[in-house]
């Protein structure tokens, strides 16, 4: 029986990160993405935080959290350093961040803010892929563990408006798991864990 293997490294971050990126048939541009991180362990604790962008006059472009360390936290250890559209000066609102729905069928976040409520919803779910790649496979500096469910539809409401558009394939997977893979997605069980420095 082979025996387990330990990662010399340090535990990051562990939890759940949610895609949902939409547009609009031939459009080049986004016209909606919530991008959430659902955090188990930190060493900023735990708690969600939601990055949304919904353009328009009654739309919403900032950091929805039920934890500002968090938010800091997730802001400058995977946002700014992966460039992500996320990577710039955004509000920072508290929200309340609720998980609805079933995670095998139509799983949804419901994010409430003072002003906004936004809803996003993953359906027409993959088999998942299950991926582990160490440093510099995903990121120079960490390796990952996670587990990858990647939608071929996908909804986003805005104060009971839905935003117009659907999942798109992107290209940023090749380097990693290959292929073009739906812009929708989301992470089960994600860790990432810092390579001792040699």
């Amino acid at each position: 029986m082979s025996r387990p293997v330990i990662n010399p490294g340090t535990l990051i971050w562990s939890g759940e990160h949610w895609i949902n990126y939409l547009r609009e048939q031939d459009s080049e541009s986004d016209s909606g993405m919530v991008s959430l991180y659902h955090t188990r362990y930190s060493i900023a604790g735990e708690g969600s935080v939601a990055f949304v962008d919904i353009p328009g006059d009654e739309g919403i472009c900032g950091v929805c959290t039920d934890n500002a360390e968090l938010a800091g936290f997730i802001t400058e250890t995977m946002i700014r350093r992966k460039g992500s559209p996320f990577g710039r000066d955004l509000p920072v609102l508290e929200a309340e961040i609720i998980r609805g729905g079933d995670v095998r069928n139509e799983p949804c976040w419901i994010i409430q803010t003072n002003e906004h409520r936004i809803v996003a919803t993953w359906s027409e779910i993959q088999p998942p892929v299950t991926a582990e790649g160490f440093a510099t496979v995903f990121r120079e500096d960490l390796d990952f563990f996670t587990l990858l469910f990647f939608c071929d539809a996908a909804s986003i409401q805005l104060n009971g408006q839905t935003v117009s558009g659907n999942p798109y394939l992107r290209d940023i997977w090749n380097k990693s798991i290959g292929g073009d893979r739906s812009s929708c997605v989301f992470a089960l069980a994600e860790t990432m864990i810092q390579v001792p420095q040699s």
